[in-house]
C-alpha cells in the first residue's frame, strides 16, 4: 500500500509563513509569537493523545492524570503563549478546548463529559460528503481572500471537496440546508501567523466556527490541507522518512525541536513519504543561523514543490471515488478517481491519459473536448481561431506611434509604428458542461458580463486617427468603445496556480492574455511562449487610462504606450512515449525519443513491486547547459507523481537507479529543436544485488569506499560526533571499519552509505553492487588526466585506469556462510544447518550466564565479528560501573503494573534507588517523570520494593505519599527528583528495568575489532565508557591490567614522563603559536606496551593577520586594497604565495567565510592563456566548480578572463582590469622557516 500522512482526529497544527511561502526567506524560525504558537500546538497535541489513550481503557469514575509530563509541558507552553505578546483574541481562539484549562474550570470531570469535550474518539474527522462550509471574518483582507479562494478552487479542481459560503438565517445554518451531521465550518481569520486546526473538529452551533489563519500562495494550500486532515510530511511515521532526510537536531532552534519529532504512527496514517509535498518543511525552517534543520539524502531531488499526492490522499480519505460509482473505472499508476473539473474522472500523474484509467500515455485529446460555452473573446493567433465555434473580428487603431512588438510574436495582430490591427476570436454559444476552472489569465469580455470566477476591467487607448487613416473595425468585436479612441473590456481570473494544467482543446494554436504578475497558465498538451506588445497613446487629452482587473502590466515612460503580454499556445507533439512493464521475461527496454519540434513525451517504466530499475543513456543531446536548459529531460526516480531531476547538455553518463519500482521520463523540447536521447532501462532484480534487500544492506561488508557519485567515504572512526560511528552500542556497528560503505541501521537507510562531510555529517548512498556505470562529473577530464590530476570524484570514467574499481561483487543470493564455530565462552544455541544465507542469524549463549549474542551471515561469507558471548549484563542492558548494576531503558511509557510485567519478561524488575546517587541516576534517564519499583499494594502505607525487600532509601516530596483517591499504590520520581505515589494503572510513565551484574569469568573483548578501533581512536575507552565496557573490556584495561606491560609517554608541553596501563591514552598539543604537521595528538597504550600512532610534530603557525586552514595547512589573508587582477597576483607573489584558490567545497567554504558577506574578491583562477580553459594560480586545471548562474559567459567585447568570488560565494568571470580586494594564500611552512 502506498503511504502518506493523514490525521485520524482533529488536532491543532501550525506552519509559519516562512515555512511555505515562496520568495525571500524570513528569520530562521519566524516571529517569536509564531514559534511559541507552534510549541503550544505540539504540546497540546501530545496532551490530547495522552487523554485519548487514557479514556480508551478507563472505567467510569477514573480520573485522568492532569499532572503528567504531557500536561505539565502543556501548562508551560500555555504560559509562554500568554507572554508572547499576541493579540488577546488570537490567544483566545487558540486555547479554546485546551484540556488543561478544561481541568482548571472544573475540579471534577466525568468520563462522559471529558470524552465529549476534548478527546471524542471517532474513526475519522472527515468533512461529511466532502462539503466544507466557510466564512470570511472582518479581519480577513481582500488580498487574503483572493489567495484563499485560489486555494479553495484548486482543491475543488482536483478533489471532490466543495467549499460553500456559510450563513445563518432565522436559526437555520448552511449546514442544516446541506443536511450535514455537524455544525462545523471554517472561519478564516487573520491572527497569529498561519495556522489551522487539523481535520473537522465538529464545532457545535454558536461556537463561531473552526478558526483557520491563512496567508498567501501555497501557504493556503498547506493550511487548508491541515483542515482537511493533513499532517506535516517531515514528521511522517513512514519508515522512509529517515531514509530520505536526516534530521539535524543540532541545527534546530530550541523553540522548533518538537516540530521535527517523528510521529509514532499511532494517530497518523501514512500512505507514502512525499518529499515534494507542500506539507513538508524547508531545510531552513526553525534553523539555527548558518545550519540546516535537515539534510536531503538525495540532494539532487527537488522538494516541497507539489501537491499531487496531497490531493490524492484527501480524495481517497473523503471517499471521492464513491461519488463516481457510475463510472466503471480503476485508476492505476498512482492515479485516483475523483471529481476533476467537476466531472468524474481519473486524476493521473503527469503525462498519463485519464480516459484509459492512467494505464497509457496521453497522446490525443479526448473525444468531444471543447472550449467552455458562453460569450467571450480571445486574441486571434496568426493562423486564425482554434475552431469553427469562433468567429473572426478585427479592430484597427491609429495612433501617434510608439507601437512595438517583441520577437517572438506569433499573434494575429498587424503592427506598424503608428497603426495596430488586432484580430479577435469571438465566442457566442450556449452554455455547455465545460466551465473555466480556477486559473490565471485574461480574455476579452463579450456580452456585458464575465464568466463566473472572472473580474472585469478595461484598458482605454488614446488614439490619433485621421480622415485619411481612420480607426476601423470588421466583424464582431469584444465589449468596448470603438470610435476615435479604443477601449477594450476584459475578464481576468486570478483563482488558480499557473502550473496547474487547464484541459482545453490542444491540437490547434490559440492565445490567452497574460495576467499581470503571473506566469502563463499551463494547458495540457500544449507549449506556451510569451509574446509582448506595446501600443502607443497620443498623449493629447489624458484619455489613456486603465481600470478594474486589467492585463496592462506597464506604461512606457517615454511613449506612454501600454505594454500587454500574451500567452501563445502551440500544440505539443504528444503522440510519443509509452507505459512499459519490465519483469523476468522482459528485463530491459531501449527508448529512443522522436526527432520533432515541440515534443512533450512521457515514458513510465515499471518493475515488479519491490524491485528497482536503472537507466543509462547511450545518446544524449538535450539543448542547453546544466543550469541553463533550453529543453530538458526530467527523470522521476522516487514516486512517479513526485517531481524529478531535470537534465540537459551534450551528455548524461550517470546511471540513475530508482528508489522504488518506477522511472518516469518527461522530454520537453521547444521550437524546432534537435534534442534527442537513446536510453536503456534495465530491471535490477533483488536476487542480483550484492547485499540482502531484506536488511537493506546491513550485512554488507564489501570493500566499496565511495558513494554513488564517486565521492570518497570518510573513516567511520573519525565521525564520532555524528549519529553513526563504531563506538555506538545500539546500532549494528560491528562492521563499521575503515571508510567502507555500510548501513548500520536499516531504519535510516535504503542501502549502504557513508559520510562525505565531517563538519556537517553529510552522507550519501553508495552503489556497492556497481549497478551504475562510472561517469565524469566535469567536462575537462581528458585535460585533467593529461595534467596528472586524475581524481575519482571528478573523473571516475576517464581515470578508470588510474582509479580502478573494486572487484565485481558477488550476488548475495550466491553467498553462503558455513556453520559457525564456538566462541571462547559460549556456543550457538541452534546451529544445525550446514550453511546460512546472507542476513541469517545464529544466537550464541554464554556458558555460565543468561547472556546471548547474535551473529549475522555477511556478504563476504563470514560471520559478523564476535569476541566473546558472556557479558556482565544481558542483551540491551547497560552496566552502571558506579554501582555494578545492569539497567535497560526501553523508552516506552506504561502504567506501573504493565512496566512491572514488562521487566519480569526481561528477567528483571522495575529499577528502584537505594541511595541518593542512584536516585539521581534514574532521574537522569529522562526529563519526564519516571516509575520506580516501590509499592504498598500489599499493605497500605507499608512500601516495599517490587522484589519484596524493605525500602532502605526514600525521597518523598511534600505531603507525599498521600494515597489520593485511595488508589495510589505505586511510585514515581517527578521532575524535581522527589517521589510521588500514583495509581498503578492508567498513568503512563517512563521506566527502567534493572537486574544484577554477572561478573565475567574471563578478561576478553566482546568484539574482535577492538584493537583496530583503539588504534583509530586511542581515546575511545574514556570517550565511550559504555562501549568500552560492553565491547572492549580487555583492550580498554577494564580487567586483567597486570597481564600487559605498561607504556611510557612524554608530555611535550612539560617534558614529563607518564606511565600508562592498557587502554589509557595521553593527549598532546602544540604550544602557543604552533600547529601540528604530523604525528598524533592522542596516543593510546596497547597490549604489547607500545603506543599507538607517532610523536606529534609541530611548526610555527601563521603570523598575525593571517588565518590558518588546518585542512590544507595554508595561511590566508584578505587585503582590502583594491587591485586589478595582475596587481593582486603580484602582491601575493611578493608574500611567497598565490591568489586564493577553491580546489574543493571545503576550501570554497573557508575562503568564502574569510571573504565576508556582501563582498567581492579575486580568485586565483583565469583563462587568460586559452579561452575557456580555466587554470588555478598554481597551474592546475579546474575540476571543482562553483559558478554563478549562466557563468562563465565571457561577456562583453573585450571578454572576461579573470574570476571573482561574488557576495553569494559563487564565481563570476570578469574583466581583469576591475579593481577588487583579494585574498592571498601561503604555505604555512613558508612562515615556519
Amino acid at each position: 500500500m502506498e503511504k502518506r500522512l493523514l490525521w485520524s482526529r482533529g488536532l491543532l497544527t501550525l506552519t509559519m509563513v516562512a515555512l511555505i511561502s515562496q520568495g525571500t526567506l524570513s528569520a530562521p524560525d519566524g516571529p517569536e509569537g509564531e514559534g511559541v504558537v507552534e510549541q503550544y500546538i505540539l504540546a497540546r497535541e501530545e496532551a490530547e493523545y495522552e487523554l485519548e489513550d487514557f479514556y480508551t481503557t478507563a472505567l467510569p469514575g477514573d480520573e485522568p492524570d492532569f499532572n503528567s509530563d504531557a500536561m505539565e509541558n502543556l501548562r508551560i507552553c500555555r504560559e509562554q503563549l500568554y507572554e508572547a505578546g499576541l493579540p488577546a483574541k488570537d490567544v483566545a481562539d487558540l486555547i479554546k478546548g485546551d484540556p488543561g484549562l478544561e481541568r482548571a474550570h472544573s475540579a471534577v470531570q466525568s468520563f462522559a463529559g471529558m470524552q465529549k469535550r476534548t478527546i471524542e474518539v471517532k474513526p475519522s474527522r472527515r468533512w461529511t460528503a466532502g462539503l466544507v462550509p466557510y466564512v470570511f471574518t472582518d479581519s480577513t483582507s481582500t488580498s487574503n481572500r483572493v489567495e484563499i479562494i485560489r486555494s479553495i478552487r484548486t482543491y475543488e479542481r482536483f478533489t471532490c471537496m466543495r467549499y460553500i459560503p456559510w450563513s445563518e438565517e432565522n436559526g437555520v445554518t448552511t449546514n442544516n440546508k446541506l443536511g450535514l451531521d455537524h455544525e462545523s465550518y471554517l472561519s478564516f481569520i487573520n491572527g497569529g501567523g498561519c495556522w489551522s486546526f487539523q481535520g473537522n473538529l465538529r464545532k457545535p452551533a454558536g461556537a463561531g466556527g473552526q478558526k483557520i489563519s491563512c496567508c498567501g500562495g501555497v501557504t493556503c494550500i498547506h493550511e487548508i490541507g491541515h483542515a482537511m486532515g493533513e499532517s506535516h510530511e517531515h514528521q511522517s511515521p513512514n519508515p522512509d522518512r529517515d531514509r530520505m532526510i536526516r534530521i539535524n537536531f543540532d541545527g534546530i532552534s530550541s523553540g522548533g525541536r518538537n516540530s521535527y519529532i517523528q510521529h509514532t504512527g499511532r494517530n497518523v496514517k501514512s500512505l507514502g513519504y512525499d518529499l515534494s509535498s507542500y506539507m513538508h518543511y524547508a531545510t531552513w525552517s526553525f534553523r539555527i543561523s548558518g545550519k540546516q534543520t535537515f539534510h536531503l539524502l538525495f540532494p539532487e531531488m527537488p522538494y516541497k514543490n507539489s501537491y499531487y499526492y496531497m490531493m490524492r490522499e484527501i480524495s481517497m480519505e473523503h471517499n471521492c471515488q464513491d461519488k463516481c460509482k457510475e463510472v466503471p473505472m480503476t485508476c492505476e499508476n498512482d492515479g485516483y478517481l475523483t471529481l476533476v473539473d467537476n466531472k468524474c474522472a481519473c486524476m493521473c500523474i503527469p503525462g498519463l491519459d485519464p480516459a484509459t484509467g492512467c494505464t497509457s500515455v496521453f497522446k490525443k485529446d479526448p473525444e468531444g473536448i471543447s472550449f467552455p460555452g458562453g460569450n467571450y473573446a480571445f486574441p486571434a493567433h496568426s493562423t486564425g481561431c482554434p475552431d469553427d465555434s469562433f468567429t473572426l473580428g478585427s479592430r484597427t487603431q491609429v495612433n501617434a506611434g510608439g507601437n512595438y512588438k517583441r520577437s517572438p510574436f506569433d499573434i494575429g495582430f498587424n503592427v506598424s509604428d503608428n497603426k495596430v490591427e488586432k484580430k479577435f476570436c469571438i465566442k457566442d454559444s450556449p452554455a455547455n458542461d465545460v466551465f473555466w476552472p480556477g486559473a490565471n489569465f485574461c480574455m476579452y469580455r463579450r456580452g456585458d458580463k464575465c464568466p463566473e470566477g472572472f473580474n472585469t476591467g478595461f484598458v482605454q487607448y488614446d488614439d490619433l486617427p485621421t480622415e485619411t487613416s481612420p480607426n476601423a473595425q470588421s466583424g464582431d468585436l469584444p465589449d468596448g468603445i470603438f470610435d476615435d479612441d479604443t477601449r477594450f473590456e476584459f475578464c481576468c481570473s486570478d483563482t488558480g496556480f499557473s502550473d496547474d494544467e487547464l484541459v482545453l482543446p490542444s491540437r490547434k494554436p490559440f492565445v490567452l492574455i497574460k495576467r499581470r504578475g503571473k506566469d502563463c497558465q499551463k494547458v495540457r498538451g500544449m507549449h506556451v511562449e510569451t509574446n509582448t506588445l506595446r501600443v502607443g497613446n497620443a498623449q493629447d487629452d489624458g484619455t489613456a487610462l486603465v481600470g478594474g482587473d486589467h492585463p496592462m502590466y506597464q506604461q512606457d515612460k517615454n511613449t506612454k504606450g501600454f505594454w500587454t503580454a500574451y500567452c501563445n499556445y502551440k500544440p505539443a507533439m504528444i503522440d510519443c512515449g509509452d507505459v512499459i512493464d519490465l519483469d523476468d521475461s522482459n528485463t530491459e527496454v531501449t527508448i529512443s525519443s522522436p526527432k520533432a519540434p515541440e515534443l512533450e513525451c512521457h515514458w513510465l517504466i515499471k518493475a515488479p513491486k519491490g524491485e528497482k530499475l536503472k537507466i543509462d543513456f547511450t545518446d544524449f543531446n538535450i539543448e542547453g547547459k546544466p543550469g541553463r536548459c533550453i529543453d530538458d529531460l526530467e527523470i522521476r526516480f522516487a514516486r512517479p507523481g513526485q517531481p524529478g531531476v531535470k537534465y540537459c547538455g551534450s551528455r548524461l553518463d550517470k546511471t540513475t537507479i530508482s528508489i522504488n519500482n518506477t522511472i518516469h521520463l518527461r522530454l520537453s523540447t521547444y521550437g524546432d529543436s534537435s534534442s534527442h536521447f537513446t536510453a536503456t532501462v534495465k530491471l535490477v532484480k533483488n536476487d542480483d544485488l550484492c547485499y540482502s534487500v531484506e536488511d537493506r544492506g546491513m550485512t554488507y561488508d564489501g570493500d566499496v569506499n565511495f558513494t554513488r557519485n564517486f565521492e570518497p567515504c570518510l573513516p567511520w572512526a573519525k565521525m564520532t560526533h555524528c549519529e553513526m560511528h563504531p563506538y555506538k552500542t545500539d546500532k549494528f556497528n560491528t562492521i563499521l571499519e575503515g571508510n567502507k560503505c555500510r548501513n548500520p541501521d536499516q531504519s535510516t537507510g535504503f542501502q549502504p552509505w557513508c559520510y562525505t562531510d565531517a563538519e556537517n555529517c553529510i552522507r550519501d548512498y553508495c552503489d556497492v553492487c556497481l549497478v551504475g556505470k562510472r561517469f565524469d562529473r566535469v567536462d575537462n577530464c581528458a585535460n585533467l588526466k593529461a595534467a596528472g590530476q586524475c581524481v575519482l570524484n571528478h573523473c571516475a570514467k576517464t581515470c578508470a585506469d588510474q582509479e580502478p574499481e573494486p572487484a565485481v561483487p558477488v550476488k548475495a543470493s550466491d553467498v553462503r556462510c558455513s556453520a559457525p564455530g564456538p566462541a571462547p565462552d559460549g556456543a550457538p544455541v541452534d546451529a544445525s544447518k550446514d550453511s546460512y544465507a546472507v542476513g541469517e542469524t545464529v544466537m550464541y549463549k554464554c556458558e555460565y550466564s543468561e547472556s546471548t549474542k547474535l551473529r549475522y551471515c555477511l556478504t563476504s561469507g563470514q560471520w559478523s565479528p564476535m569476541g566473546t558471548v558472556c557479558s556482565e549484563c544481558p542483551e540491551n542492558f547497560y552496566l552502571n560501573m558506579d554501582n555494578n548494576k545492569c539497567y535497560y531503558f526501553p523508552n516506552l511509557k506504561m502504567s506501573a503494573d504493565d512496566a512491572i510485567e514488562f521487566c519480569q519478561e526481561k528477567k528483571s524488575f522495575v529499577a528502584y534507588p537505594i541511595t541518593e546517587e542512584e536516585n539521581v541516576y534514574l532521574k537522569s534517564v529522562t526529563p519526564d517523570h519516571i516509575l520506580i519499583g516501590i509499592t504498598d499494594k500489599e499493605v497500605e502505607g507499608t512500601f516495599v520494593t517490587v522484589t519484596g525487600e524493605p525500602v532502605a532509601f526514600t525521597k518523598w516530596g511534600g505531603v507525599e505519599p498521600n494515597n489520593y483517591g485511595n488508589r495510589e499504590d505505586c511510585t514515581e520520581i517527578n521532575k524535581a527528583g522527589t517521589w510521588n505515589d500514583l495509581p498503578c494503572t492508567g498513568y503512563l510513565r517512563h521506566f527502567v528495568c534493572q537486574t544484577n551484574m554477572t561478573p565475567p569469568k574471563d578478561c576478553l573483548d566482546f568484539s574482535d575489532k577492538c584493537a583496530e578501533l583503539f588504534t583509530a581512536n586511542p581515546a575511545m575507552c574514556s570517550e565511550f565508557p559504555t562501549f568500552a565496557d560492553k565491547s572492549c573490556r580487555y583492550t580498554c584495561g577494564l580487567c586483567g591490567k597486570t597481564d600487559s606491560p605498561t607504556c611510557k609517554a612524554s608530555i611535550p608541553e612539560t617534558g614529563d614522563i607518564v606511565e600508562l596501563t592498557r587502554g589509557m591514552s595521553v593527549a598532546s598539543s602544540c604550544g602557543e603559536g604552533l600547529v601540528p604537521v604530523s604525528g598524533d595528538a592522542v596516543r593510546g597504550c596497547q597490549k604489547d606496551g607500545t603506543l599507538t600512532g607517532s610523536v606529534l610534530e609541530c611548526i610555527r603557525t601563521c603570523p598575525e593577520g593571517w588565518t590558518i586552514n588546518l585542512d590544507n595547512m595554508y595561511c590566508y589573508k584578505k587585503f582590502e586594497t583594491r587591485r586589478v587582477f595582475k596587481g593582486a597576483v603580484e602582491d601575493c607573489a611578493a608574500n611567497s604565495g598565490i591568489l586564493a584558490t577553491a580546489y574543493d567545497a571545503k576550501e570554497q567554504a573557508f575562503v568564502s567565510s574569510l571573504k565576508g558577506s556582501g563582498k567581492y574578491i579575486w580568485l586565483g583562477l583565469d583563462d587568460i592563456e586559452v579561452e575557456g580553459t580555466f587554470k588555478w594560480a598554481d597551474g592546475s586545471l579546474l575540476a571543482y566548480t562553483n559558478w554563478n548562474t549562466v557563468e562563465p559567459n565571457n561577456a562583453g567585447k573585450n571578454g572576461e578572463d579573470c574570476v571573482q568570488m561574488i557576495p553569494n560565494g559563487k564565481w563570476n568571470d570578469k574583466g581583469c582590469n576591475f579593481l577588487v580586494p583579494y585574498i592571498c594564500k601561503v604555505d604555512v611552512e613558508v612562515f615556519g622557516e
